[in-house]
Parts: structure tokens; sequence; C-alpha cells
């Protein structure tokens, strides 16, 4: 049977989703700690404590899995972005002083990270599939941070809110972000974040 065409289970007993969030925390672990390409499947399911029958009941390949690794990281990357931001600003800040603190914890964030915050990024430039998988995921999780935001913010503040502008924002600070942790400029961090966040900044807010 071709794996992409095999049946997986969606667990709905106790015992079975216990199960199944454990082989996601055991992969978690390993590629945080290894990378994705050191992490085979029997090294997941012996860190889970489960049967190689278990993993296939669940996923059909490491690509499988590492969609969930990916969506865990990205609500452990993004997920706090809105409320964290909103408690150490004013309601009154401006779009600039907004852009600037979001980029200041993605930073703090990749660099907590930085093993896996690589691992995803070379998987998402190399694997077609994935890639499609992450943006998806990207954009469920940015979405939910945006609307937080703009929903505090947004009665002091006139800004771009369609999806394209959103998107273009994302990706930009995302970059910057990447680069940053992974390559490094040779400029200070701090001003890189600055500049970045009045640039963003111009471009969402309208006049």
């Amino acid at each position: 049977m071709d794996p992409k065409k095999k049946i997986v289970r969606n667990p709905v007993q106790d015992r079975s989703i216990a199960r199944k969030e454990n082989l996601i925390e055991a992969a978690y672990k390993l590629v945080k700690r290894n990378g994705y390409d050191e992490t085979g499947i029997r090294d997941i399911v012996e860190e889970a404590g489960v049967s190689i029958g278990t993993f296939y009941a669940y996923y059909k390949d490491k690509n499988d899995i590492a969609l969930e690794v990916i969506r865990k990281y990205s609500e452990e990357f993004y997920g706090n972005l809105a409320s964290e931001t909103i408690g150490s600003l004013p309601e009154t800040a401006d779009i600039v002083q907004i852009i600037l603190e979001i980029l200041t914890r993605m930073r703090k964030s990749a660099l907590k990270n930085k093993k896996l915050h690589k691992e995803f990024a070379i998987l998402y430039l190399a694997d077609q599939e994935l890639s499609i998988a992450v943006k998806k995921i990207e954009r469920e999780r940015i979405g939910k941070e945006v609307f937080k935001l703009l929903e505090y913010f947004g009665k002091n503040l006139k800004l771009r809110s369609e999806p394209a502008s959103l998107l273009i924002a994302q990706r930009a600070m995302d970059d910057i972000i990447t680069y940053m942790v992974l390559q490094g400029f040779d400029i200070p961090d701090e001003k890189i974040l600055e500049e970045t966040a009045i640039m963003i900044g111009k471009y969402l807010e309208l006049s």
C-alpha cells in the first residue's frame, strides 16, 4: 500500500490521546536536541516508550509527525506574543513601539531555541510539503495573535488589516529574525530591530 494513502487513526479515547501526545512530546524533544535529520522514527518511539506499530497507527511517516512538531514550536514561538506585548505596553502605544516589542520577543524566543529555529528554517526551504504546511500553521497562529493586538490597540490606530498586508509584514519580521539569529548582521541587533519596526510600522499604518 502507498504510505501516503495509508489510513491513520484519530484517537478519541484518553489512553490513545495520551499515547499520541507522548509521541509528539518525544519527537519535539529529540528534534530540539539532535536536529530533524538525526531523529529517526525508532528514536521517537523509544523516547515515547511505545511500539513502532503505535507510531504508524497515528502517522504515515516522519514528515507527518514533523507537522505536529512544527505546530508545537509555532505555538511556543508565537503563542504569547500578543498577551506579552499587551502586558508590556500602554494602550496608547504607537505602531512602531508595538512592532519593536514583538520583534524583540521574537528574537528572544528564537535565540532560546536556536537549533530548532534553524532546523525549521532549513525544512521550510528544502521540503515543499512541509513548506506548505508551515505557511498554513503560521497564518493560523499569526491570525490569532494579530486579532488580539488589533482588538487591544486598534481603537487608537488605523492599520492595514487585509490578509496580504499582514502576511507581508509577518514574513518580513520572520525573515529578519531568522537571518539575525542564524547568520547575524554586522550592525547591532537593536539597531536592526528599530529600523525594521519603523519600516513595517510605516507600511502598516494608514494615514
